[in-house]
């Protein structure tokens, strides 16, 4: 089974390299990820190490997505604004860090050394983020409007009322769609016209080996609001977290601003309550102490938290600020299976999906990212009438992709 999953998630990771070639993009990081592309399509996919594989592919095809947002920056020589430039070099690190594990899983770096440079080496130990942005492609989202509706009229309430900071977490298991539910609060015409600057920060499962993952949080608020990397990461000394909450404070205060903390799972008493009524710290050697600090109050705001874990985004914003994300009602999950299978460039028959629809549903179990990798699933198979593969055995196969590997889902 993980066998098969590897393979899947090989052929997808070729074929959207292949898509690349053909529109002619200059892709960031090219050159690494076409010979990540030949030594895993050469190499030999065992159990021994596909658990491996499985994760570094996860982590390829979503680094893939991101540099070709990349791609589309208006300047894309300099990345055209800092918090790009920022986000550059967080994918440098990404792609490093994954092409030292690809070689040392397909056997080409069997000690971690043979075939890495200094900067592999450096870089390795980055860990693998999953990465998360702000833009979206409203045609591809089914199924949120009543949410958001119930989404936004608990965010809006009170978000204008000055000295107030207003937080709402969002909730839900993985593959719900609790990232599409942010993105589409995070750029609807009522947030483009109540808040600026509006922040989205991806908070990863791991953070970079040593790292402190408050500085870095802290550092990306910055860069977003476009404060020179430089100065930035000037401010390494032994007080260095106390002025970055302080470099924050300074840049949001007066501003009526909208933040986003994505994917939040482990937190500590730091980001606790970051829309409590306290503005700032009683005692000046305090300010290193809270997350909340960083986050003045005097013209009110929107704080964002999405997770898995209630208690996380509880902890972050209250009990009373909380939205559970329903499953997708069988219509909607249907029409993201329908747009994943798009991707399939010859003949579909359509007829024979029909016939299946209930089975495919039932499998999807009302997640949208289910529902999107069975789409795909089908879109890079084989499969496209019953005469050339046989419909159940390709329901199977997906069914035991996508229910044995629901951990992945995020």
């Amino acid at each position: 089974m993980a066998v098969e999953v590897v393979q899947f998630l090989i052929r997808k990771f070729a074929d959207s390299l292949a898509e690349e070639a053909v529109a002619a993009a200059e892709l960031p990081f090219g050159a690494q990820f076409h010979d990540m592309r030949a030594e895993l399509e050469k190499a030999a996919v065992s159990p021994a190490n596909a658990d491996e594989l499985r994760e570094c592919l996860y982590e390829l095809n979503d680094l893939l997505a991101e540099c070709r947002m990349l791609t589309k920056c208006p300047n894309r020589r300099n990345f055209f604004t800092q918090p790009n430039a920022w986000r550059f070099s967080k994918t440098k690190k990404r792609v490093t860090a994954v092409r030292h594990r690809v070689l040392q899983c397909v056997g080409n770096n069997p000690d971690g050394k043979a075939a890495a440079s200094q900067e592999d080496g450096a870089a390795a130990t980055a860990g693998l983020d999953r990465w998360t942005t702000s833009w979206l492609s409203h045609t591809k989202i089914h199924g949120f409007g009543q949410q958001l509706a119930e989404l936004e009229a608990k965010a809006f309430k009170d978000c204008g009322a000055a000295g107030k900071l207003t937080g709402v977490g969002i909730v839900g298991m993985g593959g719900i769609g609790k990232t599409a539910l942010a993105q589409l609060l995070f750029s609807s015409p009522r947030a483009r016209a109540s808040f600026c600057p509006r922040i989205w920060m991806c908070m990863s499962r791991t953070a970079c080996a040593g790292a402190d993952r408050r500085k870095e949080v802290l550092q990306g608020i910055l860069m977003a609001l476009g404060h020179e990397e430089d100065a930035i990461l000037s401010m390494d000394g032994s007080n260095s977290l106390a002025e970055l909450v302080i470099a924050v404070h300074q840049q949001l205060k007066g501003k009526r601003y909208l933040i986003v903390f994505d994917d939040v799972w482990h937190i500590d008493s730091w980001y606790a309550d970051v829309v409590g009524v306290q503005n700032a710290p009683q005692r000046t050697d305090d300010w290193s102490e809270r997350l909340a600090f960083g986050l003045p109050k005097d013209k009110g705001g929107l704080v964002v938290v999405t997770s898995r874990l209630k208690q996380a985004a509880e902890a972050m914003v209250g009990e009373s600020y909380l939205h559970h994300v329903q499953r997708s009602d069988s219509e909607s999950c249907w029409a993201i299976f329908k747009d994943a299978l798009s991707q399939e460039k010859g003949a579909v028959d359509l007829a024979t999906f029909n016939s299946m629809k209930q089975e495919i549903l039932q499998t999807c179990g009302g997640l949208p990212l289910a529902a999107k990798t069975m789409g795909d699933i089908f879109a890079r198979s084989s499969f496209s009438s019953p005469a050339s593969t046989s419909a159940s055995q390709e329901l199977s196969k997906s069914d035991r992709i996508i229910n044995g590997n629901s951990g992945s889902l995020k």
